[in-house]
């Protein structure tokens, strides 16, 4: 069986700091090489109920950007406990990077040791020099390439990206299911006739049998709105949460 890498996704303070934490530290310890740590806002506009009410949550029980960072120090001091070398990018929106200030905001990414940034809604043309800045700094800034990108953009985004780029499956928000069919397998390989890096695909990716399909056709699957409905799950049940999501997470890479 073809090696594919995961990408899980958790709303950091949903649905407490420290049920998250858990949460992280159980996908990171079931296999998964990437994780999106989401910063809360209040217009997630690329994202679907489950992590829209999930950041919601966040919001309403205090976290703010500054706990968004001691929260990854925190993380990754689990991670080195446990030997573990799960890279963590930090996926928000402009807002926030505009309130806190963009170079602050990158400095203290590259302080707490993230890998890279994903911040949908800044796209290339309008970034207020993120792309360049955050390349300065080594952190890796992924471009989101979408079904209806034209294939000069794609190329453009592509040289622009960090380490790879991150194809939406599908028009729409995050949440819904997507289709492993004849015609996204055509648009992934258009993507790939004109973006020479690495594809991590998301948007509806949710079960094993999504992710073993996309073996050999991508090397990144991302999974998110499945990890933060279980996560809302686990921590409504008894039981330890990391052991709960280390083992969900095992169950998509079919470990």
């Amino acid at each position: 069986m073809e090696k594919i890498a995961l990408m899980g996704h958790i709303v950091a303070g949903f649905p407490s700091f420290n049920a998250s934490l858990e949460a992280a530290l159980g996908i990171a310890l079931g296999g998964a090489e990437y994780l999106e740590v989401q910063f809360p806002f209040s217009d997630p506009n690329a994202d679907g109920i489950a992590i829209t009410n999930a950041c919601e949550v966040a919001l309403q029980g205090g976290f703010n950007t500054d706990l968004g960072f001691e929260f990854i120090a925190q993380l990754q001091d689990k991670l080195a406990q446990n030997s573990l070398t799960t890279k963590l990018l930090i996926m928000t929106y402009g807002n926030i990077l505009f309130c806190y200030g963009i170079k602050k905001f990158l400095q203290k990414a590259k302080e707490c040791g993230v890998y890279g940034l994903i911040v949908p809604d800044l796209s290339l043309d309008n970034d207020e020099k993120l792309f360049k800045k955050a390349k300065k700094l080594g952190l890796e800034n992924i471009a989101l390439i979408a079904p209806l990108t034209k294939p000069k953009r794609m190329e453009r985004l592509s040289h622009r990206s960090g380490a790879f780029v991150y194809v939406v499956a599908r028009n729409g928000i995050t949440g819904d299911t997507t289709q492993i069919d004849e015609s996204l397998m055509q648009y992934v390989q258009r993507v790939k006739a004109h973006c020479p890096k690495p594809i991590a695909l998301g948007f509806g990716i949710q079960s094993k049998e999504q992710i073993d399909a996309l073996r050999g056709i991508v090397p990144i699957a991302i999974v998110g709105s499945a990890f933060v409905r279980y996560i809302d799950k686990a921590c409504r049940e008894e039981g330890e949460i990391s052991e709960k999501l280390c083992a969900f997470t095992k169950g998509l890479l079919g470990d």
